[in-house]
């Protein structure tokens, strides 16, 4: 198999809490983690995502085992062979109600290539025989869960959650992304440290037939 990085599907028999991701650079990340920083000054709890943890989710796997792991790896490599690299544009923030707190995340407001490797991708895990989220893909950066604002309704009526996202929002400049990869990767706690994604298997983006 092809690899971008040289990492191995594990041969760890205990399953794995897998998803499958466009990484940013360290650069991004830390402007990703200025919006965050800036959200959390206006709320009066939230879980922020740590910087190094910003990523793009494509697709949740779920837990697998070795076996499914395996073709999870092959659904992605038969993807970065159809698809292209990817460019965004990452705008304003927006937020998911929950009523043990919102998430806080960054909109994708222009899009070259991401839905097209999305779908893709979505096909050739089904081909492998792998559940996928029946969801609509709404793309986003999470930054923040569990957040709550001072309080729940801005004098206009407008939830404070989004009142303040939008007055974060009018301070952020565009952030202009470029994806050469799409990783699998691995969400875990090892012993006694906090929740971390570890890129599996890393794949280039090589786009050598359409992927519609």
């Amino acid at each position: 198999m092809e690899h971008a990085e040289n990492h191995q599907p594990s041969t760890v028999q205990t399953p794995k809490r897998l998803f499958i991701a466009l990484r940013f650079s360290a650069e991004e990340q830390a402007a990703l983690a200025r919006a965050r920083d800036a959200m959390l000054k206006g709320l009066r709890t939230g879980r922020p995502t740590p910087t190094t943890n910003i990523h793009l989710t494509l697709t949740f796997l779920g837990s697998l085992d070795e076996s499914s792991e395996r073709h999870a790896a092959e659904a992605l490599l038969a993807t970065a062979r159809m698809c292209g690299p990817v460019s965004l544009s990452l705008g304003d923030l927006g937020a998911f109600e929950h009523r043990r707190g919102g998430i806080v995340w960054r909109g994708v407001s222009r899009q070259e290539g991401l839905l097209v490797l999305q779908r893709t991708l979505v096909r050739e895990l089904t081909a492998q025989g792998l559940p996928v989220d029946k969801r609509p893909f709404v793309p986003h950066v999470t930054l923040v869960r569990g957040a709550r604002p001072a309080r729940e309704v801005g004098a206009n009526g407008m939830p404070d959650l989004w009142r303040i996202c939008k007055e974060v929002s009018c301070e952020l400049s565009q952030l202009e992304t470029r994806h050469a990869e799409v990783a699998l990767m691995w969400s875990h706690h090892p012993t006694g440290e906090q929740l971390t994604y570890t890129p599996i298997l890393a794949a280039p983006l090589r786009g050598w037939k359409s992927c519609i």
